[in-house]
């Protein structure tokens, strides 16, 4: 059967061999936990007889160098799987964080944490849980051990471990499904959480503060009731492991002693008995306390197996020759990847390399949705948008975010240096390049009077104004000269001087041959651009040179015979039938 390709299960194979190591330890470990038995065994049924303290002191000296060597092999398992566990992480990471990326994009809510998930995965390979489960396939033996010592002796032993082993079974099946609904709930309080703290500003000034603090109380409430269904459950059981398994090794004391008395076994085989019994049961007893761990890493193994098969990495496709010449868009239907109904369509338009491209329109008209239709973000439904004739879906992503400079309405920056965020996290950045990207946004200045200039930390480091952000955001969507560039609202934060730093900045991208989208219902924004193309409703009214596009609407905006005024308020087009071309 055909299986869909996922990264986690790739990476989790690839640990087989590191297994194997852990596995061949792990044999090694117990073979030798069973010299504490066979010294008590010797001590009792020879030493005491017998009254030789030169075959004690022997066996002391011979039993403490096994535990020297057990204590080595021990550390060295643990080193491996912390190794392990690194390496890991390390692999399922990077494209962890690009399958959730491709899940943003495509519209899915995340309703997990990919990152806490690894986190969880990784501490559940380095903790103790996985070597109880490389410990348990050895508990026949030290059965068998036990009834070489006396059948009795191995019935106990044999009963023991399979009324464990069905408690184990009865935890899992009472457990799992509210471990799910738990993790559930603590994702919804997390996500309401960060959410107010990113909005911090807006939570204070409308007097959110309490309100969403309660409403997150409420939703904790809701986790820890869960929470503390699985907790009193695997605590239930994990009482009963132990009273269970303290009541084993008496039993098995007692069944010694028994024996001894009716000359069936001696002394020694009461005592190694019941060190064996005790051995045997514990990866059963500890599998049993560490169950929730369990649990949790295997949900987190699921959730990253879907993510990684739902969102796989995409093929490498054929690299394209960079664009020059032109941009042409058929937009039949378009919208979110999963809106019910399309937000866009009827546009139809072209252009050439250095027109600059004003779209205008009423809120919700779908200025933003075609922003990020040219950016390359989203894929129309019905139709193409193609450069130099090769549509814009056939281009590899990396090699079309090269040519694409896209500014969104939410401007963010991430938790690095300026400089860094300007060259857009490359590995290799080009100081040139990250300069004229400056200078070209006009805001190499501004840059210099910061503390640190271009090594100044940002997103989560030094506080900048909104107006900051977006001329910082203006010079990373012009890094290393794009052939498209998509503006949506990019004058929204700006004052006078950013405003003529946005337009000149645009007639620098128009005079090497860039194709510009402006996405505005600003004025004086149109003075930058030589063509505009109106939207209503999500329907393309109007598409043309700017002076016929929009002289019609100045001249009906005045009286007759009256000489048309410069607009004082936003041009925002207006509903008309037909497409100009």
């Amino acid at each position: 059967m055909f299986q869909k390709k996922s990264t986690v299960r790739t990476a989790w194979r690839s640990l087989r061999g590191g297994f194997a190591a852990i596995a061949m330890f792990s044999m090694v470990l117990n073979l030798l936990m069973l010299a504490g038995p066979l010294y008590m065994l010797q001590v009792y049924d020879r030493v005491l007889t017998s009254q030789n303290l030169d075959t004690l002191i022997a066996l002391s000296i011979l039993l403490g160098g096994v535990f020297v060597v057990t204590g080595l092999l021990d550390l060295i398992r643990m080193r491996i799987l912390a190794r392990l566990a690194a390496r890991f992480e390390l692999t399922i990471g990077a494209p962890i964080l690009q399958s959730a990326i491709r899940r943003r994009v495509q519209g899915k809510a995340s309703g997990d944490n990919s990152a806490a998930d690894v986190a969880g995965l990784r501490d559940f390979i380095a903790g103790p849980t996985l070597t109880a489960f490389f410990d348990a396939p050895w508990i026949p033996l030290y059965l068998g051990v036990l009834y070489i010592l006396h059948p009795y002796l191995g019935a106990l032993g044999l009963a023991g471990a399979v009324f464990l082993t069905l408690m184990a079974l009865i935890n899992n099946a009472r457990s799992s499904d509210v471990m799910q609904e738990a993790n559930q709930a603590r994702s919804r309080s997390d996500r309401l959480f960060t959410a107010s703290e990113q909005n911090a500003e807006l939570v204070h000034a409308m007097g959110m503060t309490g309100d969403l603090a309660r409403r997150w109380t409420a939703l904790q409430h809701d986790t820890h009731r869960l929470k503390s269904r699985v907790s009193d459950r695997i605590a239930s059981f994990s009482v009963m492991s132990k009273t269970t398994r303290m009541a084993l090794q008496s039993g098995m004391l007692g069944l010694g002693a028994a024996l001894a008395v009716t000359g069936q076994a001696t002394a020694g085989v009461m005592i190694a008995a019941t060190i064996v019994l005790a051995r045997a049961l514990s990866p059963i007893d500890q599998l049993i306390g560490q169950w929730r761990t369990f649990l949790a890493a295997r949900g987190s193994y699921k959730s990253l197996r879907a993510l990684s098969e739902t969102f796989p990495e995409q093929p490498k496709r054929l690299a394209l020759p960079r664009p020059q010449i032109s941009l042409n868009a058929v937009i039949s239907q378009a919208g979110p990847p999963l809106a019910q109904n399309a937000t866009i369509g009827g546009v139809d338009f072209a252009l050439s390399a250095g027109d600059v491209l004003a779209v205008i329109g009423h809120s919700g008209s779908g200025k933003s949705t075609l922003a990020k239709m040219l950016a390359g973000i989203w894929v129309p439904q019905r139709g193409a948008i193609r450069l130099d004739g090769n549509p814009m879906a056939k281009w590899d992503p990396e090699n079309l975010g090269q040519l694409v400079g896209y500014l969104p309405q939410d401007v963010q920056l991430f938790d690095g240096t300026i400089r860094e965020n300007i060259a857009r996290f490359s590995t290799s950045i080009d100081d040139t390049k990250v300069l004229a990207a400056a200078q070209a946004a006009d805001v190499h200045g501004l840059i210099s009077t910061l503390p640190d200039g271009y090594a100044t930390e940002v997103g989560n480091g030094f506080h900048l104004s909104g107006g900051q952000r977006q001329r910082i955001a203006l010079a990373r969507a012009l890094y290393d000269d794009p052939f498209v560039l998509v503006l949506d609202e990019p004058n929204s934060d700006l004052d006078t001087q950013g405003e003529q730093a946005l337009r000149n900045a645009i007639r620098h991208a128009s005079e090497r041959g860039a194709i510009t989208f402006v996405m505005t219902h600003r004025p004086s924004t149109l003075e930058a651009v030589n063509k505009v193309l109106t939207l209503s409703r999500g329907t393309q009214t109007g598409f043309g040179d700017k002076e016929d596009i929009l002289r019609p609407r100045q001249q009906a905006a005045v009286p007759n015979g009256a000489s048309p005024k410069p607009a004082a308020h936003p041009i925002v087009a207006q509903p008309k039938t037909g497409a100009a071309q």
